[in-house]
């Protein structure tokens, strides 16, 4: 059985020869959904499988438009993650590539990962019993206190959203 590094290997290997198309932004929105949520074998190929975390496929994908000189996209969590468009399909069956849809009802060690975000910046601060926001909603009460100083006949200010 190979191991995922190779089956991605091959899979962006064959990905890098469609060249200028990876320019196209529909496409690649198309082939970021088709990577995403489901599990990718080559039949002929290594043994195996190998399905790409969000984060990875959009990382994978904003390399190969890289150096092609396309702008970036941001393309994780951005939605179509799974689906699978009939270009999308022509091109990677067209490779030699075959997929079905992944089972999230298990831990799949080939699901790949990238090297993980850093924890949120507050969550230290939760972890001492530090509420992070506090300081934030005094200075906010604080400006208000301000506010009615300086104008004390005026109503109270409430968020609205805008319309």
């Amino acid at each position: 059985m190979a191991d995922i590094d190779t089956l991605e290997r091959e899979l962006l290997d064959d990905l890098r020869g469609l060249g200028a198309r990876l320019r196209d932004d529909d496409f690649t929105r198309e082939l970021y959904g088709a990577l995403t949520n489901r599990v990718w074998r080559k039949p002929g190929g290594p043994d195996g499988h190998v399905s790409f975390s969000w984060k990875r496929a959009d990382e994978m994908l904003a390399g190969l438009r890289d150096a092609r000189g396309a702008e970036p996209l941001t393309l994780a969590q951005t939605g179509g993650e799974g689906e699978l468009s009939p270009a999308a399909a022509d091109v990677l069956g067209g490779l030699g590539w075959t997929s079905q849809p992944l089972d999230t009802g298990h831990n799949d060690p080939a699901h790949d990962t990238s090297t993980p975000d850093a924890p949120p910046a507050d969550q230290g601060a939760r972890a001492r019993g530090v509420d992070p926001g506090a300081e934030e909603r005094e200075a906010h009460a604080a400006a208000e206190r301000e506010r009615l100083r300086v104008q004390p006949d005026a109503p109270p200010q409430t968020e609205t959203g805008a319309g």
